[in-house]
């Protein structure tokens, strides 16, 4: 356990800069709801290191992971609500200014980087002629 703490002690600075954005968007503002955060970072990050072909790609695909990502965050509220809500481009856009936001959205690169090249190393093992 002595290696866990030390690695603990390595990402944590990092985790507290990327919480507050975390708390923000994947949370209530106190709690962090990891389950719904990890189910479609685990999702979208799966269906990307299949269809990745070579490893060079992985960068390309990251930001392909964020942007969908960041697509099924703003329909899922829609689609739950009955799509009473509508669209408000202007709230949208608004979000790329603050801070939080561009915490949480590298919180998710962070995320899909680490997902997808775990993922593509499990594929090449599992198919080998991929």
């Amino acid at each position: 356990m002595e290696y866990l703490d030390q690695i603990m002690g390595y990402i944590q600075p990092a985790i507290d800069f990327f919480m507050p954005g975390l708390l923000a968007y994947a949370g209530d503002g106190a709690v962090v709801d990891w389950m719904p955060l990890g189910i479609q970072l685990g999702v979208i990050a799966l269906v990307l290191a299949l269809l990745m072909r070579e490893f060079g790609a992985i960068l390309i695909f990251t930001v392909v992971g964020v942007i969908i990502h960041i697509i099924v965050d703003t329909v899922m509220p829609m689609v739950r609500g009955g799509g009473a809500d509508g669209f408000d481009f202007a709230v949208f856009a608004q979000q790329f200014t603050e801070m939080n936001y561009l915490l949480y959205l590298g919180a998710v690169a962070i995320g899909y980087l680490v997902a997808i090249t775990i993922l593509s190393m499990l594929k090449g093992l599992v198919f080998r002629g991929d």
